[in-house]
């Protein structure tokens, strides 16, 4: 029986990374003690990406682990000539990076660059499908992500993901599901899990609590979100795929991603 693999964001230790008390090769090795078997990256914490790739491959070569994803934004809203071209320029040199630790997928992001939410998606999802072929050259998968706070106006909702979709018109093109991310909008993660999961390539598992007027990242099982179900659904379905941890938020990196990694295993073998 298919089993997907368990991963951990990058994110997760933002409060380390940003700090200097950790870096990208110091989470390869701490996630792979506690069993994590692919890392989720964000690209901007490599501070010194040249550099720190290496120290990152030596890393993954140490430890067996693979990359599920990276995640970036540049802007793919952007018409014309010039805009491709640099578009273009950015994603070839990322891509040659991410070869270099084999990434499996990247999920891209793009700024509003004055545009309103609808005409937003629209763009977004032309970008992303120009995105697909290059991609394709890298043996990578092109994916997006709904989002949570001001951005969750722009890419929050099922109904955001079909627009763009829809706009894309690129059946290569999947998207990552936040579990989480839809506590910001107030829509069912559940629901909106049964509606999209012909199109999932990867999953963010992610637990959050109100606080103030937004929400705080929690370890999963202590807040307000249930991943479980996702879960499930994913494992009895047969999903392959990465089911990567973003938590954090209690002050201790470390601490709150062994109890996410052990909330996962319970979830899975209960």
């Amino acid at each position: 029986m298919a089993h997907p693999t368990l991963g951990m964001m990058t994110y997760s230790f933002h409060g380390m990374l940003t700090r200097r008390e950790i870096d990208v090769p110091g989470v390869v090795r701490f996630c792979a003690s506690l069993g994590v078997q692919d890392l989720d990256l964000t690209d901007r914490h490599w501070l010194d990406p040249d550099r720190d790739v290496l120290a990152t491959v030596e890393a993954l070569e140490e430890t067996g682990m693979g990359v599920a994803c990276c995640n970036t934004s540049l802007d793919l809203v952007s018409r014309g000539a010039d805009a491709a071209a640099t578009r273009q320029e950015q994603l070839r040199e990322l891509f040659d990076r991410l070869a270099q630790i084999k990434c499996r997928a990247v999920m891209l992001g793009s700024v509003p660059n004055g545009l309103g939410p609808a005409e937003w998606r629209e763009q977004f999802g032309i970008g992303l499908a120009e995105a697909v072929p290059l991609a394709e050259e890298y043996g990578m998968t092109v994916t997006f992500e709904n989002r949570g706070g001001p951005a969750g106006e722009f890419i929050g909702t099922v109904e955001h993901f079909e627009h763009i979709l829809d706009a894309a018109s690129e059946p290569r093109l999947q998207i990552t599901f936040d579990v989480g991310n839809f506590r910001y909008v107030g829509m069912d993660s559940d629901e909106a899990f049964d509606r999209l999961v012909d199109h999932v390539a990867h999953v963010h598992l992610k637990d959050v609590v109100p606080r103030g007027e937004s929400f705080q990242m929690m370890p999963l099982g202590e807040g307000d979100v249930d991943n479980a179900p996702t879960i499930r659904k994913l494992a009895e379905r047969g999903y392959e795929g990465c089911l990567s941890i973003e938590c954090g938020g209690l002050g201790s990196d470390l601490e709150d991603a062994r109890k996410s990694v052990e909330f996962v295993r319970q979830v899975l073998l209960p």
